[in-house]
Formats: structure tokens, C-alpha cells, sequence
């Protein structure tokens, strides 16, 4: 069988253009295909990216598109006509908003400066095996492949074409994101909100730009029926009610992995390996929505795999990969935050907790001749709300675990 390319991704996001990359450093003829018309048109991100991955894969990032360091964390609870809000600060460069429209399409010059060939507004449309390869129909032909990445996103498109996955919306998140402008902005913030809009499991974030806000909602999907509000209308509610004003810019909307260590769908096959949001690497555990520099960290590994595989000419073990990946931040990250990312799914964590510390700092500060020691209060409270001092006990201990 003649192939068109030792490796084809599908996907022109952080994670196939840094699959991309690789490859080429490791001397592999790579062609990536991208269904927009550039990289970045069909991405859609909170806004905030941890650099440790992209300083590996590209390690001057002076020039890199960045918005701005977030040097202060905030956070906003939401529990009825109360609100709990508590931030941190700290200098630092570990982290930066940004607008994917710019830095992908930033990234895709450097990755076709080194060499890698991009297919722009080209769409997969099947895949399947021949002999011993892959197949991939699309709007401007067929190529062919002893290995494919997939990197096209939640939908996951080859493994699909493949009967390798099936859709599962039960594990996704539904992402709404407005590009608002504002003034100059010196310092980045990322704030997470928690209750803006009452019946959704999730949350709403704003992040600082230079001189924009990223402002959404990331909600899981089977919540959706229980909102107080339709799913087209959350991200506007969610910015009326943090009283966010200013010219919308931009408005996307996304569907976001939502697996879980232990739930992932199979991230490889024979000929073929997934990466990033194919691969369902994203982390929540509270505090921090990470999902980003597990693309990247996984587009690399895939890109290193790619060339051992090659090289072997046994392109059906592609259990390299995940080897690999076992050995990197990647899964490592994942399996830390597993017991954070069970308990925010518990109806009680982002409903029940928020709504009792809300009631005892109430009573903290309300002064009546009736007063309570504020541990009787919490507990009575939580009584209340038939909750355990144990049960307790035991999601604190789940939380920092």
C-alpha cells in the first residue's frame, strides 16, 4: 500500500499542531487537516493556558501571543440573595489568558515554518482501514496513512469513522464563552463562579485580557434540563449577574470532554491515537479547569510515539503512546485530581456546602440575643440538609486528597 504521508492528523488545534510539530522535528512527512479556514477559527477556550507544556515544545515564548500573567486568583459563590467571594494573589508567569483566534493561528505559522504541511478548510468526512492503514475521505479527496492522530475534538471524528467511540454527552460539558470589550488591563485575574445560575452542575469564569474579557459558562450537559435558564441564554445571564458590561465581540459555544481518569474512552487503536480533547484530557478539580496543556503534553507524546512507530514499521503498536503518556504529566495530573472531580459531581458539593457556609458566616455576623458556638450552627445546618458530620469528614478528606 502507498501512503500520501508517514502521519496524518485530522485537528488543527493546540494539540495537533503540537502533535504536528513533533513529528516534523523527528523527521517525520506529516500533513495535518483542518477543517477552518485557519487555525483557531473552530476553537473555543475559558481563555487561560499553564505554560509549562508550550515552554518545552516552543521554548522561546517571547513572541507568543500571550494576553496577560494571571497574577490573582478569584473566587465567587452564589448561594441565593448571599455571595462569598475570596481571591489570591501572586506574581507569577505560570499561567496567561489568551484568545485562541490569535495564538493558534500563531502557532500553526511556527509549526509550517518548520516544515509541516496544513490542509485548511478541509473536512473528514470517513475513515476506515485498507491493508495495513488508514484511509481518510474528505471534501477535497482521499488520503492515506500507515498512522493517524485525531485530534479533532470531543466528537472525535476518526475514532467514530471507525466504530472506536460513540457519542456520550452524559460525558460532556457544554462551554459558552463571550469575548467582551473593556479597558486597558495591566494585571490578568481569572475568576470562577460557582452558583450564578441556580439547577446547572458547573460554573462561570472571567478571565482579563489586555484589553477584553473572556467571560462563560462551562455546565454539564445532563444539568441542562435543570436550569433556571435555556442553555442559549446562560452566558448572558451569568454576565448581566456579574455586572459585566461592554460590545460582545465574540460569542462561541463548544462541547468540552467531561471523562475522568478512570472513564477515559479508548485514547488508541491499531494505526491510530487521540490526543487532547479527542482523548477526554481535561482536569476540574474545584479549583482550576485545565485542559490546554494536556493538549499540548499529549500532541507531543503522540508526536514522539508517531516516529518509534514509524521506525518499527509496526504501525498497529500504537500502545506506545500510551506508555508514554503514563510516564508524563499527562495521566499522572488526571489521576491526582480523580477524587476532586467525583466529588464536585455530587449534587451536594457546588449546592448544598456553598448554601451552609453562606448560612454561618451569616449568622457569624448577624448579632441577635440567640447566638450559637459556629460549630453547632454548621452543624445543625447540614442536619438540616441531611448531611453527616462523617459524610463531612469524609468529602474534606476527598478534597485534598
Amino acid at each position: 500500500m502507498s501512503y500520501d504521508a508517514d502521519l496524518i492528523i485530522v485537528g488543527g488545534g493546540l494539540s495537533g499542531l503540537s502533535a504536528g510539530i513533533t513529528a516534523v522535528k523527528e523527521g517525520l512527512n506529516v500533513i495535518l487537516l483542518e477543517r477552518g479556514d485557519y487555525s483557531g477559527a473552530k476553537n473555543v477556550s475559558g481563555g487561560r493556558m499553564y505554560v509549562h507544556a508550550l515552554r518545552k515544545l516552543i521554548p522561546d515564548i517571547e513572541n507568543a501571543p500571550l494576553e496577560l500573567p494571571i497574577s490573582k486568583e478569584s473566587f465567587e459563590v452564589h448561594c441565593n440573595n448571599r455571595k462569598l467571594y475570596f481571591s489570591f494573589e501572586e506574581k507569577s508567569d505560570n499561567s496567561y489568558s489568551i484568545l485562541r483566534s490569535k495564538f493558534d493561528r500563531w502557532l500553526a505559522q511556527q509549526a509550517e515554518n518548520l516544515g509541516l504541511i496544513i490542509s485548511y478548510s478541509t473536512l473528514v468526512t470517513n475513515a476506515y482501514r485498507e491493508e495495513n492503514g488508514i484511509v481518510l475521505d474528505t471534501n477535497r479527496g482521499s488520503l492515506k496513512a500507515p498512522l493517524v492522530i485525531d485530534a479533532s475534538g470531543v466528537t472525535s471524528v476518526v475514532f467514530r469513522f471507525l466504530g472506536l467511540r460513540n457519542f456520550s454527552p452524559k460525558k460532556w460539558m457544554l462551554g459558552v464563552k463571550e469575548i467582551i470589550k473593556s479597558k486597558e488591563n495591566e494585571e490578568g485575574e481569572a475568576k470562577t463562579v460557582i452558583g450564578a445560575v441556580k439547577g446547572v452542575k458547573g460554573g462561570g469564569f472571567v478571565y482579563t485580557n489586555k484589553d477584553t474579557l473572556s467571560v462563560g459558562m462551562a455546565v454539564i450537559f445532563d444539568s441542562l434540563p435543570k436550569s433556571e435558564v435555556p442553555a442559549k441564554d446562560l452566558v448572558e445571564v451569568f454576565r448581566e449577574r456579574e455586572g459585566i458590561e461592554g460590545e460582545v465581540l465574540e460569542y462561541s459555544a463548544h462541547a468540552i470532554p467531561y471523562y475522568g481518569y478512570d472513564n477515559l474512552p479508548p485514547i488508541y487503536d491499531k494505526n491510530v491515537i487521540a490526543v487532547g480533547d479527542s482523548a477526554g484530557f481535561l482536569i476540574n478539580d474545584g479549583f482550576t479547569i485545565r485542559g490546554m496543556d494536556l493538549a499540548i503534553g499529549s500532541g507531543m507524546i503522540a508526536g514522539i510515539s508517531a516516529k518509534r512507530i514509524i521506525e518499527s514499521k509496526n504501525y498497529e503498536n500504537t500502545e506506545i503512546y500510551y506508555t508514554l503518556l503514563k510516564e508524563s504529566f499527562v495521566l499522572k495530573h488526571l489521576q491526582l485530581a480523580l477524587n476532586r472531580f467525583k466529588l464536585i459531581e455530587e449534587d451536594r458539593t457546588l449546592s448544598i456546602y456553598p448554601e451552609v457556609i453562606c448560612e454561618v458566616l451569616s449568622s457569624m455576623f448577624t448579632v441577635s440575643e440567640e447566638r450559637k458556638y459556629l460549630i453547632d450552627e454548621a452543624l445543625s445546618r447540614l442536619k438540616e440538609k441531611g448531611i453527616s458530620l462523617g459524610q463531612l469528614l469524609i468529602d474534606l478528606w476527598r478534597g485534598v486528597k
